[in-house]
């Protein structure tokens, strides 16, 4: 049940934000807060991670948001954002193997994108809904 109640609270979050991230290229602050004060809350009260891997699932957003900064947005900082709310419910482990998977998607498909010739490698990608695909994917396994 506990497990159930984590999984569907990430699926809604990278649902609601991957949807806002296709439309209008952004991330909702106030879901990510909501998300945020949620996944604490239920940390606090059912214990499902160690302070130190609840510490490491933020610690990713933490890197992609200074790596935001470092780059000009090449990563937008909404991304890190999320990356930094799925942590509280993921930890380090499962939130890096979501980064990662969800960066592969993106490399996948918008490698076939630019080989067909529909997308420019210049283009800029929202990274949400490939987020989303590589979670959805997951639980599917």
């Amino acid at each position: 049940m506990e497990e159930m109640i984590i999984k569907g609270s990430v699926l809604a979050l990278l649902l609601i934000n991957g949807l806002l991230d296709l439309k209008k290229g952004e991330v909702s602050l106030l879901s990510l807060g909501g998300f945020a004060l949620l996944g604490a809350g239920l940390n606090l009260a059912l214990g499902f991670q160690r302070p130190w891997e609840l510490a490491g699932g933020i610690a990713i957003g933490l890197a992609l948001l200074i790596l935001a900064f470092l780059t000009g947005e090449a990563i937008g900082f909404g991304d890190g954002l999320l990356l930094g709310v799925t942590g509280i419910y993921l930890g380090f482990w499962e939130n890096l193997r979501l980064l990662a998977l969800g960066t592969l998607c993106c490399a996948l498909i918008q490698g076939i994108g630019v080989a067909l010739r529909k997308v420019r490698l210049k283009d800029r990608v929202p990274l949400v809904p490939f987020l989303l695909l590589a979670f959805a994917g997951g639980l599917m396994l």
